[in-house]
């Protein structure tokens, strides 16, 4: 069992006793950043009514220029949501609203490898609106090319004009495929040039050189995963001028009339310090260049993912899938797909037993764990997975 750790590892809070192999679910949160995370709480807790009335405001407008900068979009199209499944369900439902507002019926679009959160909340919204909802089957791994999953969309897509609203995740949280989302984009407009693009990008902020595509609607991305900034923080960034001015949080209060980004900023006495910290977790990762990021987590990942293989004796399945640069997914050496509980239990014992924390899933009747890599990673952490399969018993 090997839980040595590289010199970046002290940069982070995590547990030195274990190896920490999934930050793709959760992030980790670094030692300077909770420093200044803390720090914010500290001064909202020593004056709560200064804080909100007068230190607050201006804060929140200072850190959302700063990382709307960052993004290299306009400060006035970005906004913070608590995470990415909340943030593209508001979308969705402010684009259904504003098409009902004009008594047209919106259909919405997603496909089979749609994070399940976000899906549950189209269906509840069309089940609750003027709204269609319909799911684009796409086999992992072999149906993931822009030509396959565009005319597997486009078959569900109404011929009369009608508003779309498709949702694409630019990386599958699950399944860690990189999309060809400009490509789907493009060719999904050429015959429906009404269709509205959300964009669920739950992992690409911090992982991605570019994170927003060329074409999209709206954005909405998670910044305490791989930029690993506190929990929770996400930012939702329209596409548009037009997209911006129909844009509504779930539960409106104060400043709601101010409309957008400004609607979204206020929601009564929470703790706003996630967002007020991301600023600090740019700096944070930006000691690195990118190109110095993606090459240790690339080279991590592909060497885990080697390494796995070759002891379980399991072939790469992806063929010409385009992974996510800091993920993979490696087969598990098992002769049945494993249930959902027998999964829950494995993981739960590698962090116990072996001081090892994974992640692992079933899809479509074949079992896998997701690998993932950040700078605190080495290739050797994951040699503690080659007996997980022992801990079914």
């Amino acid at each position: 069992m090997t839980i040595t750790h590289n010199e970046f590892a002290a940069l982070w809070q995590l547990d030195k006793s274990i190896a920490y192999l999934n930050h793709g679910s959760y992030g980790a949160v670094p030692v300077s950043v909770q420093k200044i995370q803390n720090a914010f709480i500290d001064r909202a807790n020593s004056n709560p009514n200064h804080w909100f009335r007068y230190e607050l405001p201006q804060l929140m407008i200072e850190t959302r220029h700063i990382v709307a900068n960052w993004f290299g979009v306009a400060p006035e199209h970005f906004a913070f949501v608590p995470n990415a499944s909340q943030g593209v369900v508001t979308a969705i439902q402010s684009l259904v609203d504003d098409a009902t507002s004009r008594n047209q019926r919106t259909h919405l679009v997603a496909t089979s490898l749609g994070y399940g959160g976000v899906l549950y909340g189209m269906q509840h919204i069309a089940a609750r609106s003027n709204a269609t909802y319909a799911v684009a089957d796409v086999v992992y791994p072999h149906d993931v090319t822009a030509e396959i999953i565009s005319s597997r969309i486009q078959a569900l897509l109404p011929a009369n004009g009608e508003p779309i609203v498709v949702v694409l995740d630019h990386i599958t949280s699950e399944t860690g495929v990189l999309f060809p989302v400009d490509d789907i984009i493009s060719a999904i407009r050429s015959t429906h040039p009404q269709a509205k693009f959300v964009i669920d990008a739950a992992h690409s902020a911090g992982m991605l050189e570019h994170p927003l595509p060329a074409n999209f609607d709206v954005w909405v991305g998670n910044l305490h995963k791989w930029l690993c900034a506190p929990r929770p923080a996400a930012a939702l960034i329209c596409g548009s001028p037009e997209v911006r001015a129909i844009m509504k949080p779930l539960a409106p209060s104060w400043g709601f009339e101010d409309g957008f980004p400004t609607s979204f900023e206020w929601q009564g006495t929470s703790d706003y310090s996630a967002y007020l910290s991301v600023p600090a977790a740019i700096t944070f990762q930006e000691q690195w260049s990118y190109a110095q990021r993606n090459t240790h987590n690339r080279a991590v990942a592909d060497g885990a993912a080697d390494l796995l293989r070759n002891a379980w004796g399991t072939t790469n399945h992806l063929g010409n899938t385009v992974e996510a640069p800091w993920l993979r997914m490696v087969q598990l050496p098992v002769a049945e797909p494993l249930t959902k509980p027998q999964i829950d239990l494995m993981v739960e014992r590698a962090g116990l037993e072996l001081n090892t924390e994974c992640m692992c899933m079933t899809v479509r009747g074949k079992s896998y764990v997701r690998l993932s890599a950040h700078m605190y990673n080495e290739i050797d952490q994951y040699e503690n997975l080659i007996g997980i399969t022992r801990l079914l018993a």
